[in-house]
């Protein structure tokens, strides 16, 4: 008995000492999990600190400083005629002027050579060009190719000491050559970057579309308005990139198509601009068309030596300001403007006033997570929007160097006159761009061709041909 009793004590003080040990192991444990487990949320504490410094505003200028323009900008302004600067003036645009019969060579046939020539040397001086192909050159001659000159009823007139010829623009041949024309015209150059604008030109005295002369001279010529309609139906319907405008708003078939821009080749010629009002007023579509088209033309002659030797005078910049924004003038062709002498300063303010006119008004980088946001406000100060998708970038400036230079989905022809558009692009969180000093640049699709200048302090200061934001 007494055995067995010492049998079971043991076995007692055996299940205690086991019990003990399983304490003493869970409670071990237990002190693990429960420092693992603060270990864990001090982790998760940091990462959520990490996060919440990087959604933050890290930089922000809600008035980016406004300056002048210093250097011509592209697609606007004043235009010189075909050949170089003579006076020193900035300027980006070229008006070249191309014989109807250099291009269309035979029946069905185009050479594009020698207007390829024109354009290639309009680039080399830095120009986009204003084209405009002439058949009835007034003052110097008829140029209509060869096969056409003796198939085509032609109409004598006179103006002045010039005896000129003007072609039957209804005759079926010569209008299927023009249409021909035109559809290959767009199928090589509609979207080139060296045209800033196509006149349509081609029909009329100087290619201005009108036949004043004729009808003064009474000689019978008219134009149809079935040949008119076919005419701006097939350059609409042809060019769909490059912009393209009429001399007369009021033609039959104008108002039918808002890609039809206009230019004004007598602009602050006060009869002359009441003339075009007029056109205008003809159909309630038509003063509208600046929205999505081009409008050009040409400083009016005669005003042209005055208006350069007092553009400093407030009362002359005031009625031609008018004039521009009345009409939203892109440029306009003014060769006094480049060979008259006169303070530069002036003669570029005179000029920026023309088309589009950007400037940012605010900027601001914020870290988003593991991500940067580069918001920029960007203001449209102008007369007329700018009328093609330029790629806009956006970079850092290191080294005197554009950095990390990205393409932005920004689209620059949303901004209409008078407003502002807020952008915004994101690029992966890096460290050593967070102090760099960013930068927006709108470089030009041609090569040697004027960048966009925006109106801030900040254009060019740390890279030539990029604003700083920041």
């Amino acid at each position: 008995m007494k055995k067995l009793q010492l049998c079971l004590f043991i076995a007692l003080m055996s299940c205690i000492s086991c019990s003990s040990d399983d304490d003493k192991f869970e409670a071990e444990e237990f002190q693990n999990i429960e420092t693992n487990d603060n270990n864990i949320e001090d982790e998760k504490d940091e990462n959520t600190n990490n996060i919440k410094a990087h959604n933050t505003i890290l930089r922000s200028d809600d008035n980016v400083e406004y300056s002048t323009v210093n250097n011509a900008n592209p697609l606007k302004g004043f235009a010189v005629w075909e050949g170089s600067v003579k006076n020193g003036v900035p300027c980006s645009l070229e008006y070249v002027p191309v014989a109807f019969s250099d291009v269309l060579t035979a029946e069905n046939t185009c050479n594009f050579s020698k207007f390829e020539s024109k354009l290639n040397a309009a680039q080399k001086r830095g120009h986009q060009a204003i084209v405009r192909f002439i058949i009835d050159d007034t003052g110097k001659g008829l140029n209509l190719p060869n096969f056409l000159i003796n198939s085509v009823k032609m109409y004598n007139y006179t103006t002045g000491s010039y005896s000129g010829k003007s072609p039957d623009y209804n005759d079926q041949r010569l209008l299927s050559q023009i249409l021909y024309f035109i559809k290959e015209l767009a199928a090589k150059y509609d979207g080139d970057a060296r045209i800033a604008n196509l006149e349509t030109g081609i029909i009329g005295h100087y290619a201005e579309q009108h036949i004043y002369y004729c009808e003064v001279n009474k000689n019978g010529q008219k134009i149809n308005d079935n040949t008119w309609k076919t005419f701006f139906k097939t350059f609409s319907e042809s060019f769909s990139k490059t912009c393209i405008s009429v001399r007369s708003p009021s033609r039959p078939g104008v108002a039918d198509y808002d890609n039809l821009g206009y230019y004004n080749d007598m602009l602050y010629s006060d009869n002359d601009d009441n003339y075009f009002r007029k056109m205008l007023s003809t159909n309630s579509s038509l003063p509208g068309h600046w929205v999505n088209s081009m409008i050009t033309g040409e400083f009016a002659p005669p005003e042209g030596k005055s208006f350069i030797e007092n553009c400093g005078n407030k009362e002359v910049l005031a009625k031609y300001k008018s004039r521009v924004e009345e009409f939203h003038v892109s440029s306009l062709l003014f060769n006094k403007a480049f060979t008259l002498q006169q303070d530069p300063q002036l003669i570029l303010a005179a000029s920026d006033m023309l088309g589009y006119s950007f400037t940012a008004t605010s900027a601001s980088l914020q870290s988003l997570g593991s991500e940067l946001v580069v918001a920029v406000t960007i203001k449209n100060t102008g007369v007329a929007p700018f009328y093609y998708k330029w790629p806009v970038s956006i970079a850092f400036a290191k080294d005197n160097a554009a950095f990390n230079s990205l393409e932005t989905d920004w689209d620059i022809t949303s901004i209409a006159p008078g407003e502002s558009v807020d952008f915004s692009f994101t690029i992966p969180y890096d460290e050593t761009l967070v102090d760099l000093p960013i930068l927006i640049g709108i470089p030009n699709p041609m090569k040697g061709g004027y960048y966009v200048s925006f109106a801030n302090k900040g254009q060019d200061k740390d890279v030539k041909g990029w604003l700083t934001v920041l």
